[in-house]
């Protein structure tokens, strides 16, 4: 919720996870790489957040409503 279609985040080093069967968000470095998995209540991603502008602050506010806590805007 209130990410553009292609939000642009900050990735510090070029690791890059192999787990495409629970990947939700990928991204384009010269090839299709996993940012984000999720499997049950297990989340994780492979960039940065709190270094990624509006665009992390959305996505931990996203993660902080879906673990049922409110967050004030």
């Amino acid at each position: 919720a209130g990410l553009p279609a292609e939000p642009w985040v900050y990735f510090v080093h070029s690791y890059a996870p192999d787990d495409t069967a629970h990947a939700v968000a990928t991204c384009d470095y010269g090839g299709p790489v996993v940012a984000a998995v999720e499997q049950g209540n297990v989340w994780g991603c492979q960039f940065h957040p709190e270094k990624s502008a509006a665009n992390g602050l959305a996505m931990l506010r996203n993660f902080v409503v879906a673990c049922g806590a409110t967050v004030a805007a």
